[in-house]
């Protein structure tokens, strides 16, 4: 592969994340998140909630790890644990410097940003169950990979428009790495089909 982005070991990130090709998707999920998850880390940190301050920085440690951007996944395991530790004078000191170092991977994450998953397949009740099942299993493994896949499987269906509302957001939550809420929906669209 022969992308060079500063601060982001490429062979590790296709190591953690399965694949060259899911490497270079996640960076596209990444880029799409960045300001809104930097955005609500510095609204809980001013708030002072240290409880949702960690539950983010926690994510985006994995996140950093998992497209190989080790040093800063680190920078983030120590938010996480500062935050742990309630440790919001050491947090706030250190928190801006980390999520502009965060924020500084966005141009180069932009040209990786996916287009929209045009439908191609008839709707088949059967196989859109089977995705969802694996998705939800892909979740709980925290299998990101797997979970990228299953959601643009499921897009690749056309359906009914609110079935289709519901897919595109399975996606967004996914690709926003909400997965709480990607399985409470996927759970939901199951049940209701």
């Amino acid at each position: 592969m022969n992308i060079s982005i500063p601060g982001i070991d490429i062979e590790k990130g296709i190591k953690n994340s399965g694949s060259e090709e899911l490497l270079t998707e996640l960076f596209g999920d990444v880029y799409k998140i960045i300001d809104e998850k930097s955005d609500l880390i510095e609204t809980y940190l001013g708030a002072k909630d240290l409880k949702n301050y960690t539950t983010q920085v926690h994510a985006l440690k994995t996140t950093c790890r998992m497209i190989g951007a080790i040093d800063l996944g680190e920078d983030f395991f120590s938010l996480e644990m500062l935050g742990k530790e309630n440790n919001l004078e050491q947090a706030e000191k250190l928190t801006p410097d980390i999520l502009n170092a965060f924020r500084s991977l966005k141009p180069y994450l932009e040209p990786f940003a996916t287009k929209k998953v045009v439908p191609v397949n008839a709707f088949d009740k059967d196989a859109v169950s089977a995705i969802l099942k694996e998705l939800i299993e892909a979740i709980d493994d925290f299998d990101l990979g797997t979970a990228e896949e299953a959601t643009k499987k499921l897009c690749s269906y056309s359906c009914r428009d609110d079935l289709s509302g519901k897919l595109e957001a399975l996606e967004n939550h996914v690709s926003n790495l909400d997965y709480d809420e990607a399985k409470e929906l996927a759970s939901q669209i199951l049940e209701s089909l």
